[in-house]
């Protein structure tokens, strides 16, 4: 082996041999990560990789000295321990915020790690509400490409391992959301949502991609942060289908006049003039939620009320006894500048006293429910949302696009 090496590199006696444990030395400072596998390829798994590499066979350091590779070793940049530290939070946090394992993160700001994972990069910054932009300028720092439609699996790998446990975690908008989305629906129970209009995963993908982005340096970030998007929802809609199938519930509450807001602002004359596309996918959004209810109405039950909570909220698997909630604030407008992003949206958190209060929250949005709709469920709910869209002159929209989902008792959604 040491034969080998000696012809590859043209190094020999006296000069410095480098031995497979010097090898082994530069690979444990370094994150490497077979592409094509998926699979971690440092110096754990060569050594697994190299079984007849015995130390016998490795050759005594000249004159007696270590040599560990660390004066030839290139030192890339310390800037995502700069970022950790910055964030004010602990590492337990961002570990759970980002799905990157703690012992991998202590090494890294010990600088234990020269050059962390690609993958591992983007997902402590975005757990951090960075934007792509912004990961991007970093991991140049670190001789990589900028984020490409192939890194996507890899972060939606950690995203999976992501935690929702220990107390009150910030939660901020955009990206971050989305991935903290998949990982609430990953969890499964009842899921009980308090909000202004049915749950954003019966959007169509058109309707869900227009939703609001922050601002992008340029447009292969903003490229970027739209594939991972669309990948986050398609993952998302297939746990929600998983979760449908096995029986879990949706409980949704919205109040009556947040929800003829919504819709006049999105299907009324003027906003139709504005945006007929968004206009006509508002109605399919429409059609998909209420046509869960008329198939499945013990397992997808929505409640208009007479009431207007201050807090919009989701709690993930509401009857087990480590509920999560999920309480972001209302952004009433958007500004498109510096200051208009990374912005702290809400929390999440499972500690038993605060959920208790969201649980009486809960209380009291079903007692303010409009029993009437409830007594003749699910009829009434499509007989009160035919209404809405016939005062808006869309009844006939409304029912059409229903009518195509309602062909068949399978769950099929635009």
């Amino acid at each position: 082996m040491n034969q080998m090496i000696r012809t590859l590199t043209g190094l020999t006696p006296p000069c410095v041999i480098i031995t497979i444990d010097n090898i082994f030395n530069y690979l444990d400072g370094c994150d490497v990560r077979d592409r094509v596998h998926g699979e971690a390829t440092g110096a754990a798994y060569w050594r697994r990789s190299l079984p007849h590499v015995h130390a016998a066979d490795r050759l005594p350091h000249p004159a007696g000295q270590r040599y560990n590779g660390s004066e030839s070793m290139r030192r890339f940049s310390g800037r995502i321990i700069e970022i950790i530290e910055k964030s004010g939070q602990n590492l337990n946090n961002i570990s759970k915020a980002s799905g990157i394992s703690n012992p991998y993160l202590a090494k890294l700001v010990q600088g234990r790690i020269n050059r962390p994972g690609k993958d591992k990069v983007a997902s402590i910054m975005l757990s951090l509400n960075y934007t792509i932009s912004e990961i991007n300028a970093v991991l140049i720092r670190y001789d990589y490409q900028p984020l490409h439609a192939d890194d996507i699996p890899a972060i939606v790998a950690n995203n999976r391992r992501r935690k929702i446990e220990g107390g009150n975690l910030p939660q901020y908008d955009h990206i971050y959301f989305d991935l903290l989305l998949v990982a609430l629906e990953r969890i499964g129970g009842t899921r009980l949502l308090v909000k202004n209009r049915p749950s954003g995963i019966f959007m169509p993908r058109e309707l869900y991609l227009m939703k609001e982005y922050p601002y992008e340096s340029d447009g292969a970030a903003a490229r970027f942060r739209y594939q991972l998007t669309e990948v986050l929802l398609k993952e998302r809609l297939a746990i929600f289908r998983a979760n449908c199938a096995a029986g879990h519930r949706l409980e949704t509450y919205i109040c009556r006049s947040c929800l003829e807001d919504y819709l006049a602002g999105h299907i009324g004359p003027g906003a139709r003039r504005q945006a007929p596309a968004r206009a006509d996918l508002v109605v399919q959004y429409m059609a998909n939620a209420l046509s869960l209810a008329l198939k499945r109405p013990d397992q997808h039950i929505v409640r208009i009320m007479e009431r207007c909570p201050y807090f919009h909220f989701l709690m993930q698997d509401a009857d087990s006894e480590h509920p999560k909630v999920s309480y972001p604030g209302r952004k009433m407008h958007v500004f498109n500048n510096e200051y208009d992003r990374r912005m702290l949206e809400g929390f999440t958190t499972d500690l038993p006293h605060i959920v208790r209060h969201f649980k009486h929250e809960i209380d009291m949005c079903r007692g303010a429910s409009d029993h009437t709709l409830e007594a003749n469920y699910p009829a009434g709910l499509h007989d009160y949302l035919t209404d809405s869209f016939k005062n808006h002159g869309m009844a006939d929209q409304f029912q059409a696009s229903l009518s195509n989902l309602m062909g068949t008792p399978e769950l099929i959604f635009y």
